[in-house]
């Protein structure tokens, strides 16, 4: 599992205790009581897999050269980040989110010379973005293969779906934790990936970090700790850099999962922010280091690429020749965190061993357990949403021609 590190400066606090380790374990104690997590017992088992395997391999004998996944959100994202892990640059599967031109016309391209095959995915089953694409590509690809993914089946009946192409997930288990579900899993085996290994691990990552797991011996409650710790004592969120390119598809993930856990009162300020490295390094590094000291920063790296990394020849002057590429991407992570450290930022730092799926499951059960310890911590219920509703209900309001009072109004023209 990963290696958890943190820079020494005056700002981190005892790792192993807070100081206040008996009132949090009560805390997370009580907020499971009331807000039981559904993905401990509604994602999906290893035994489960096998329609989900049985229908990514019929897709392929059926000659789907691409597959479209019409999805959004919590329908997308975590599939996005087994995309990300297993074969980012596969353009096997794509993912259409919104209801942008330029994504139907690149998906309409694909149609006219590629076979391509369709997994719908809405909890809801009346996400307005989904409907809108499948209705669209409907339209100039009539006969396309079509699989749903729902936990509302019922509300779908008005799309006709074929019986035996629908996917039911636990109306419980909520789009942002439902990776581990048909949601992410279809998608993965569609690509070849190890979802069994992914998923036993995940399982493996569920047992060891459950509730009754005291937080000597508990690493997301220690993770869910400091964070909660500093983020109540000025610090108003966290700055996720992930050098690591596979590793970028789970921070999309993990902006979605913390952001809609969390944000949920107007006194809590712990906003996340996913920092590619060293990319970012030249965008937002000055405002980290010298602007206001108000974020935490958590670096994520992988232990090393094996047969995939390349050693760079000393071709000309500089510092580069002769070091592998992980070396350099390592050499520019630990200076960074120096220099933020050195500026009494909080640095802390998660080194996974490997990507190889059969241990990514637990990585990701990690950070569902560490984000609901921290809405425990907050006393709110980390498994709603309920403000988005009001911008969904805006937005039917405008589509339907009705009169709604505009937010903005015209200042100038340029």
């Amino acid at each position: 599992m990963a290696s958890i590190d943190f820079f020494s400066n005056r700002i981190w606090k005892n790792w192993q205790n807070t100081g206040n380790t008996a009132r949090y374990e009560e805390l997370f104690h009580s907020g499971y009581k009331m807000y039981p997590p559904s993905f401990v017992k509604d994602s999906s088992k290893v035994a489960d897999l096998g329609p989900y395997k049985e229908v990514a391999e019929q897709m392929k004998n059926d000659g789907i050269e691409i597959l479209a996944v019409v999805g959004i959100g919590g329908s997308s994202l975590g599939g996005k980040a087994i995309h990300n892990l297993f074969n980012a640059y596969s353009d096997r599967i794509f993912f259409w989110e919104g209801p942008h031109p330029s994504a139907f016309y690149h998906m309409g391209k694909t149609a006219e010379s590629r076979k391509v095959g369709l997994l719908w995915i809405s909890k809801s089953g009346s996400t307005l973005e989904t409907r809108t694409n499948l209705a669209l590509f409907r339209q100039f690809f009539p006969g396309t293969p079509e699989y749903f993914v729902t936990s509302n089946p019922e509300k779908i009946a008005d799309l006709n779906p074929p019986a035996d192409k629908i996917f039911v997930f636990p109306e419980d288990l909520g789009g942002r934790f439902s990776m581990v579900s048909p949601v992410g899993i279809i998608p993965g085996f569609f690509l070849g990936a190890d979802m069994e290994g992914f998923v036993q691990s995940f399982q493996s990552g569920i047992e060891q970090w459950d509730v009754s797991i005291p937080s000597e011996n508990n690493a997301a409650k220690q993770i869910a700790s400091q964070y909660f710790s500093l983020l109540e004592n000025r610090f108003e969120g966290v700055v996720f850099w992930v050098y690591a390119a596979e590793m970028m598809g789970w921070g999309r993930w993990l902006v979605q999962l913390w952001g809609e856990s969390l944000g949920k009162r107007s006194n809590i300020s712990a906003l996340p922010y996913l920092a590619q490295g060293p990319e970012d390094q030249h965008s937002m590094l000055q405002f980290f280091l010298e602007a206001s000291n108000s974020y935490m920063h958590t670096f994520v790296h992988v232990g090393g690429y094996g047969v995939h990394d390349t050693v760079v020849p000393q071709e000309f002057p500089g510092e580069f020749g002769n070091h592998t590429l992980w070396e350099i991407l390592q050499a520019q992570q630990k200076s960074i965190g120096l220099a933020l450290s050195e500026n009494l930022r909080p640095v802390s730092e998660f080194t996974l061993p490997g990507l190889e799926m059969q241990n990514m499951g637990r990585w990701f059960a990690l950070w569902m357990y560490v984000v609901t310890y921290l809405g425990y911590l907050y006393e709110i219920n980390p498994f709603d949403q309920p403000a988005v509703e009001k911008g969904k209900i805006y937005c039917k309001k405008l589509l339907a021609g009705s009169d709604v009072e505009p937010a903005v109004s015209k200042v100038l023209e340029f």
